[in-house]
């Protein structure tokens, strides 16, 4: 019992925790990828169908020297279980969010200990290129690069919206400040 509970953990991906103030936040997905990688495991999984429900025997067998050949669809569920958990994956785990306290960068694998938060003090600038594919972020130490290619097109014009908004308070907050 405990081997399958272990077995379910691997395949199921953990429900991601409670956000203290969701309010406050914008949280943007790799929805767009995930669509890809649906697309991928239904075609598979009609290929998997296919071979399954057409399991015959090559032309010119004898009808009592008959094998099914359906096994062949099992290997083929393999990558179809894979299709899926990404889909999941991909949807339940945040991409980018940005926060009060600044933008927080989530990669594919390990997201939960491979995440880069920049703080919005350290950004001299951010900015989505116009095709709205980049996001760059120009710290004074250096840049950050994403692709916004996994987040959907409503999604990418969103975050250029909010990246905006946040540079124009910063530029705002500056100028106030008194000249030395």
């Amino acid at each position: 019992m405990k081997a399958f509970r272990k077995l379910v953990g691997l395949l199921l991906p953990r429900r991601p925790r409670l956000v203290a103030c969701p309010e406050q936040e914008l949280r943007f997905t790799r929805s767009r990828q995930a669509v890809t990688f649906l697309a991928a495991g239904m075609v598979i999984f009609c290929l998997a169908c296919l071979v399954f429900f057409t399991g015959e025997p090559a032309s010119g067998i004898a009808a009592d020297q008959i094998e099914f050949h359906s096994w062949w669809a099992l290997p083929v569920l393999v990558p179809v279980v894979c299709c899926f958990w990404v889909v999941v994956h991909c949807t339940r785990h945040a991409y980018i969010i940005l926060t009060p306290l600044g933008v927080e960068l989530f990669p594919f694998w390990n997201p939960s200990k491979n995440m880069q938060v920049v703080y919005w003090p350290e950004i001299k600038a951010a900015d989505i290129s116009a095709d709205l594919r980049t996001l760059t972020i120009k710290l004074k130490s250096g840049q950050i690069m994403a692709t916004l290619v996994p987040i959907t097109a409503q999604g990418r014009q969103l975050l250029k919206q909010a990246v905006e908004g946040r540079m124009a308070k910063m530029e705002e907050d500056t100028s106030c400040l008194p000249d030395k």
